[in-house]
C-alpha cells in the first residue's frame, strides 16, 4: 500500500522542497509509492526501522479488523461458518488486510468473496512482519499456521495460499520450518499463489546501500541474500504460482528508462551476478493490465476460480 504525504504537510513545504519532493517521485522509484512502504526508505533500513521491526509480533491472525486467538473458542467465534477449505491471504508486510478489498467497484468483489461463494472456501487473513534470516521468525510464522490448521472448527482437506509482496517470502520462510504435529500444514497445502512476490535472489552488490537493494526487487521481483535464505525446499505436493507484472516501473517513464539502465548490474557479464530461482517450482505469469492492483485484479479472480476449484 503507498503512503503520500498529508495534503496539510505538503502546502506548508517550501517550493524548493515540493519540486525535489515531485522528481523523487517520478524518477527511479525511490519514493514511497514504488517501495509501497509507509515509512521512509531511510527509517526502514536504518536502526530505527529496525529497532520497530522487531518490536512487532511476526504473525497474527485477522478477521473483522482484530486479531484472532488461534484457539478452538476463538477460530470458531471467528469463522462460524467454517469449511474443510482454508485460504490464507498474505499480505505485503506494509499493508494489512484492506489491501484485498481494493477496487472492489471495478472487480464486483474480492478474491475471498468469490472464492468463498463459488467454491467454498473461508478466507483467513495472516499479517506477518517484514522477511528475515532469523529463524525464531519463520518459526513463529509456522507454528500459528498450524494451530490454525490443529484448532480449525472443521477437518481440513485442503489449504490455499495467496500471498502479496513480500509476504510470499514470510510464508516460504515458514514453509521450510518441520512441524511435528501429525497433521503439518505443509501437507494439506495445494496451492501458493505469489502476487508481485520477488522470486529471484542474487547476493547483495559490493558496497550498494539497502536504497539500492530495494530498488533492485522493485525492478524485477529480485531481493537479496541478506533478506532471505537460499536454500528453501518448496512445499512438494503444491502448486506455485508467481504472478506479476513485465513492467515494474510503467508509470513513470524516467522511472522505466532508469529502471532499464539499472538492471544492467545484474545481468553484465563483467559483475558475474547470476539470479537464483526462490520457487523453482513455479509458474510465472505475466500481467500486462496494469490499472487495477495485483490484490484484486479479474485475470487474477479468473485464474483463482479456475485453480482452487
Amino acid at each position: 500500500m503507498s503512503a503520500e504525504a498529508p495534503e496539510a504537510d505538503r502546502t506548508a513545504m517550501p517550493a524548493a522542497v515540493r519540486i525535489g519532493w515531485a522528481f523523487v517521485r517520478t524518477t527511479a522509484g525511490f519514493g514511497w509509492r514504488l517501495v509501497q512502504k509507509q515509512a521512509p526508505l531511510a527509517l526502514t533500513a536504518g536502526p530505527l526501522g529496525r529497532a520497530v521491526a522487531k518490536s512487532r509480533t511476526s504473525a497474527a491472525l485477522r478477521s473483522a479488523g482484530r486479531d484472532v486467538l488461534p484457539s478452538e473458542e476463538g477460530l470458531l467465534g471467528a469463522y462460524p461458518h467454517a469449511t474443510s477449505r482454508i485460504l490464507v491471504l498474505v499480505p505485503d508486510s506494509a499493508e494489512d488486510e484492506g489491501c484485498w478489498s481494493a477496487a472492489q467497484e471495478q472487480t464486483g468483489g474480492s478474491y475471498a468473496s468469490r472464492l468463498a461463494s463459488l467454491l467454498d472456501w473461508t478466507p483467513v487473513h495472516l499479517r506477518c512482519a517484514p522477511p528475515s534470516l532469523e529463524v525464531d521468525r519463520a518459526a513463529e510464522v509456522s507454528a500459528l499456521v498450524q494451530r490454525l490448521v490443529d484448532h480449525w472448527p472443521e477437518p481440513v482437506q485442503r489449504v490455499a495460499v495467496v500471498a502479496h509482496g513480500d509476504g510470499g517470502l514470510a510464508l516460504r520462510a515458514a514453509a521450510a520450518v518441520r512441524s511435528w504435529s501429525a497433521t503439518p500444514w505443509q501437507g494439506l497445502v495445494s496451492d501458493v499463489v505469489l502476487l508481485g512476490t520477488p522470486h529471484l535472489l542474487v547476493d547483495p552488490p559490493a558496497g550498494s546501500l539497502a536504497m539500492g537493494r530495494q530498488l533492485d526487487e522493485e525492478l524485477a521481483g529480485i531481493v537479496t541474500s541478506d533478506r532471505v535464505a537460499e536454500a528453501v525446499e518448496p512445499i512438494p505436493a503444491a502448486r506455485y504460482v508467481v504472478i506479476t507484472r513485465p513492467a515494474r516501473l510503467e508509470r513513470s517513464t524516467v522511472g522505466s528508462l532508469m529502471g532499464s539502465l539499472l538492471w544492467w548490474r545484474d545481468r553484465s557479464r563483467l559483475r558475474r551476478r547470476s539470479a537464483q530461482q526462490l520457487f523453482p517450482t513455479a509458474s510465472v505469469v505475466h500481467v500486462e493490465d496494469s490499472r487495477l492492483p495485483l490484490t484484486n485484479h479479474p485475470e487474477v479472480q479468473r485464474a483463482l476460480l479456475g485453480w482452487l476449484a
